[in-house]
């Protein structure tokens, strides 16, 4: 049996990850209580001692507004601490798998193309930015795989159809900005590309790695309203509106549609956004 040691064992991804990989592999969880990653020591003592096949980062700082008044924070977790984590899969010869997002890239792109693995990225926001440090580091372990992923959400943690089912509760119209583009992925279609780039064994490299399909967060909301059977009305707004309405929230790309033929051409084939949302419905609304 391989072991794995998964970083960031308890978190929306880690989570479900974990219980997955348990049928499958030796797996070592650890969370911020029982390792810290910006702890090169610790790091380097804890993959010395597991001796592991795979190490898969899952642990990041998420919060994308709040990584723009904590820069110092989300540098050291997404960005520095990723340098640890990939020296110690070197040491030990461990395949490394690491988690990144679309906020590398600035989403000024034209909507009517998709980003591809190979474009520059240009981050416009701090947690772009750290995460794309985290990225060049990842690199350093040689033997990777750096999957992005777009708009995540997932049964153990908060997230963006979570918010929008609380809102539902107590608002009869809501306001979602119509005019950033991307694929709402779940978790357990993150997880099974991982599973299954974990059994394949592709050329290592980084993988777009989302839901197939692209919408809008404003769509998105429509489809949550209409599976959930919630009667909000969701009206359409700009981002222009949305930042004056919430001045504090970060920029984010318009565009974040991520190209995911190089991840079929390895035959890895993710279900389409609005299946893997109905899915998640089915659970959130037990």
């Amino acid at each position: 049996m391989k072991k794995v040691l998964l970083i960031g064992a308890d978190g929306m991804l880690g989570g479900e990850l974990r219980e997955r990989l348990e049928k499958k592999y030796e797996v070592v969880g650890t969370t911020l209580q029982t390792l810290d990653i910006t702890d090169r020591d610790a790091v380097l003592a804890k993959a010395k001692e597991v001796s592991p096949y795979y190490i898969i980062n899952c642990a990041a700082y998420t919060n994308v507004d709040g990584c723009e008044v904590n820069y110092d924070l989300a540098n050291s977790v997404n960005g520095l601490a990723v340098a640890n984590i990939a020296e110690a899969a070197k040491e030990n010869d461990s395949t490394f798998i690491h988690i990144s997002t679309d906020y590398v890239f600035d989403g000024k792109l034209d909507v009517e193309k998709i980003y591809t693995e190979d474009m520059i990225p240009g981050p416009i926001s701090a947690y772009g930015k750290t995460k794309l440090i985290g990225e060049e580091n990842a690199k350093k372990s040689e033997k990777y795989y750096i999957l992005r992923t777009a708009w995540l959400y997932g049964l153990g943690g908060k997230n963006f159809v979570k918010t929008m089912l609380k809102l539902s509760e107590t608002h009869d119209e809501l306001k979602v900005v119509c005019d950033q583009h991307g694929s709402p992925t779940s978790t357990t279609t993150l997880c099974e590309i991982i599973e299954q780039i974990m059994e394949k064994e592709p050329a290592y490299g980084v993988y777009h790695s989302t839901n197939e399909g692209f919408t809008t967060w404003y769509d998105f909301t429509v489809k949550i309203m209409e599976l959930a059977g919630r009667k909000t009305k969701v009206h359409p707004v700009t981002s222009e509106e949305y930042k004056e309405m919430n001045p504090a929230s970060s920029d984010r790309p318009k565009n974040s549609m991520l190209s995911k033929e190089k991840l079929k051409s390895a035959g890895i084939v993710p279900s389409k956004w609005e299946d893997a949302l109905a899915n998640y419905l089915k659970e959130e609304l037990k």
